[in-house]
């Protein structure tokens, strides 16, 4: 028998809407400490480590709050240096690196009692007037003869997902294709349909940041989905670590996350333990208003749980 039925797509909805409530709350609630600097309170109990996505997107508040008026985002590069810990706070200090008629760039590290977490630089521009092309958008089945994603995982996992896996998440994720967590290798291409499940009024900013939040999570899955790697294994980190080591993001137009995006992702190469992944996303019209990268290092630790 199915667990997936109205009432728990209802239940499924209201811990994603609390999810992102209490993400735009984080957000939007960063407490300042002196100039160009902000604190964000520790988030035990989420991970055990602290998601790169938060990382980059309390980042960019961060640096936001050190630009004029009328500058949005449109590049955003990291470096993960360590592991984050959820029981810590997270101080992210500002450096204001160059400012011109057009574009604003920041650098902006994290830190965790004094010791550098992530490192990231954003750059912000005004809107201008210039060239304009983009590839098609694929065509796919639309989300709304989709599940989502956090439904099939507490199916599949008879009412408990895998440790993990970001269920609740603040998103709706809707999967195309095969599902990262199938046992076969496959092709490293992953597409997946995503959406905050509410209307986000407010500063454009905020989208974009969150944006930021989402475009990190799912990046390994075109890597491992290539390999005998188990996906609830990696997850929780069942004999096998994985760990992001870059993240870049460009922001090719103004992007609203409350309305449904296609994230097309694949990885072309892997070696040494270091997975590449690319991915583009595209709103419900067929426009690339995103296209994201990141290297993922992956190995297996014979350490089973």
């Amino acid at each position: 028998m199915s667990l997936v039925d109205d009432a728990r797509r209802r239940d499924a909805r209201m811990q994603r809407l609390m999810q992102l409530r209490y993400l735009v709350m984080r957000l939007r609630t960063l407490v300042h400490e002196g100039d160009d600097s902000l604190r964000a309170a520790a988030t035990p109990g989420s991970f055990d480590r602290v998601y790169g996505g938060r990382l980059i997107a309390e980042a960019m508040m961060a640096a936001a709050a050190t630009v004029e008026t009328g500058l949005s985002l449109h590049a955003m590069h990291a470096q993960y240096l360590r592991v984050g810990d959820p029981s810590l706070d997270t101080v992210y200090k500002v450096e204001r690196l160059h400012d011109t008629r057009t574009f604003s760039r920041r650098q902006v590290r994290a830190e965790q009692e004094g010791r550098i977490v992530t490192i990231a630089s954003y750059s912000f521009s005004r809107p201008t007037i210039g060239i304009s092309h983009q590839i098609e958008a694929p065509h796919v089945s639309p989300p709304e003869d989709l599940e989502s994603r956090d439904l099939e995982l507490i199916e599949r996992g008879n009412g408990v997902p895998p440790v993990n896996s970001g269920v609740p998440w603040p998103f709706d994720i809707r999967h195309v294709g095969p599902r990262p967590w199938y046992e076969e290798t496959r092709s490293g291409s992953n597409r997946f349909w995503i959406r905050a499940d509410e209307t986000l009024e407010g500063d454009p900013s905020l989208q974009a940041c969150l944006l930021l939040f989402a475009s990190d999570f799912a990046m390994p899955d075109a890597i491992t989905m290539q390999h005998p790697i188990g996906w609830d294994r990696l997850m929780a980190g069942d004999g096998v670590f994985g760990a992001s080591l870059d993240h870049s993001l460009w922001l090719h137009r103004p992007v609203r996350i409350d309305d449904w995006l296609l994230h097309e992702q694949e990885s072309t190469v892997a070696h040494d333990g270091r997975g590449f992944t690319t991915g583009r996303f595209f709103d419900r019209a067929g426009h690339l208003v995103a296209s994201v990268a990141q290297e993922v290092f992956i190995r297996e630790t014979g350490e089973r749980a």
